[in-house]
């Protein structure tokens, strides 16, 4: 185990200037949280937050390009600009928190001169570590313990820091995922007892935490979530939920289908509508899902050797979902299924199709929507011909010929006159 007087940790150009510019003007300032968790494990900090005994307008005073990103909690936005890209650091006076109310947010905040009182409000030891390279590490609740036993452990008592805020309920599980460790005894046991409180917080919050869960090295670790009673207050159906299998660091959108791998499809959609994901999040997942029941028809179609409708089969997979999309289907049925040689020859199909530039979409097609105006079609028919005339194209490319298909069309038309029609 690393001893604290013997951390050095590499602050870089600006948050070192931020602090030396503190220090400077009489005042205390550190690097706190995650980033120097991250430090000390060897990882590369993905942002550093500064925390500092100046009070808010102290700090907008000292630098030239400040936010007020959340001055009444004691946060400004310190901005600096190297060639045109922006670079921008959190500086938060020492506080603690006042009375919480709704299970999530303080009442009031309270400044103060301690550091270590700015620590005990922080919710796991290994994110309420503070460093500077005038005093070193700052580690009152034992957080370099703690990464040594690969633990999160609530800072002081567990119930009272998951009853000022709710949403560390899921954060306990989600840098559980992030750094493949256990949750503490104490800590872990005092999660059903307040899940109930998981409701009073916004599900854009939860599905943060979710979302950052099941892309994580360790996305298994979701489960914990069912295990540890939480599922129950995430949203109306999350508890609904029958997990697929994961692998890690996956996009999000695959992610979810794999969360989602084993739910009814209907189920999975309501989850995801009540998770308030992005539209293109929730399209692309649902339309993973449902890409499925056209799976199950390939399985079928190849263990009863019948390759070309299979081929046809995996052309109307391709349409459906977009190329890039079918890639990632790929790889959702090969982590959830166990039938690698049908994986495999559905990979080879895509890829032969999309070398020898097959026509597989409407795009594709020799004939378009104007010309099926012209032979007489209105409205919806003219895309339900369309499609009717991709299908034929699926089956045999031959068929994607302008004037071959204008004569398919025509004599489709003039047989049921637009009204109850088959190509």
């Amino acid at each position: 185990m690393q001893k604290v007087n013997e951390i050095k940790i590499n602050i870089p150009k600006y948050p070192k200037m931020i602090i030396d510019t503190l220090e400077k003007n009489g005042y205390e300032a550190y690097i706190v949280g995650g980033c120097v968790r991250d430090a000390i494990l060897g990882k590369s900090p993905s942002d550093y937050d500064i925390t500092t005994n100046a009070d808010p307008q102290a700090v907008k005073k000292l630098f030239k390009r400040t936010i007020d990103t959340g001055i009444k909690h004691g946060t400004v936005t310190v901005l600096f600009y190297e060639n045109n890209k922006p670079y921008t650091y959190e500086v938060t006076t020492f506080r603690i928190d006042g009375d919480y109310d709704d299970s999530r947010h303080p009442k009031e905040v309270v400044f103060v001169k301690d550091l270590k009182e700015d620590l005990l409000r922080r919710d796991f030891t290994v994110n309420a570590m503070a460093y500077n390279d005038k005093v070193g590490l700052v580690d009152e609740f034992g957080g370099i313990v703690d990464l040594d036993k690969k633990i999160i452990r609530a800072v002081g008592n567990p119930i009272e820091r998951f009853t000022e805020d709710a949403l560390r309920l899921l954060r306990a599980v989600r840098f559980s995922a992030k750094l493949g460790f256990t949750i503490e005894e104490d800590t872990r046991s005092a999660i059903p007892r307040l899940a109930p409180n998981l409701k009073y917080v916004s599900k854009e919050r939860v599905q943060v935490e979710l979302t950052k869960t099941i892309t994580s090295d360790n996305p298994e670790y979701i489960k914990m979530v069912f295990d540890l009673g939480l599922s129950y207050y995430i949203s109306d159906s999350f508890n609904l939920i029958k997990m697929g299998r994961f692998n890690k660091d996956l996009p999000t959108h695959l992610a979810y289908a794999c969360l989602l791998y084993n739910t009814e499809i209907s189920i999975a959609y309501k989850v995801l509508r009540e998770l308030r994901l992005d539209n293109s999040t929730i399209a692309k997942t649902y339309s993973l899902l449902e890409a499925k029941n056209i799976y199950s028809e390939i399985s079928k179609l190849y263990n009863n050797s019948k390759y070309n409708d299979m081929n046809i089969k995996i052309k109307e997979l391709i349409n459906f979902l977009g190329y890039d999309l079918s890639y990632d289907f790929i790889k959702l049925i090969d982590i959830n299924e166990l039938d690698s040689r049908l994986i495999d020859k559905i990979e080879s199909t895509i890829n032969s199709f999309r070398d020898e530039n097959c026509p597989i979409f409407l795009k594709d097609l020799e004939i378009n929507g104007n010309d099926i105006m012209y032979i007489g079609f209105n409205g919806p028919e003219i895309g339900v011909a369309l499609n009717e005339l991709l299908r034929i194209v699926h089956k045999n490319r031959l068929y994607n010929n302008k004037k071959l298909l204008q004569e398919i069309a025509k004599k489709a038309y003039n047989t049921y006159k637009g009204v109850a029609y088959e190509l």
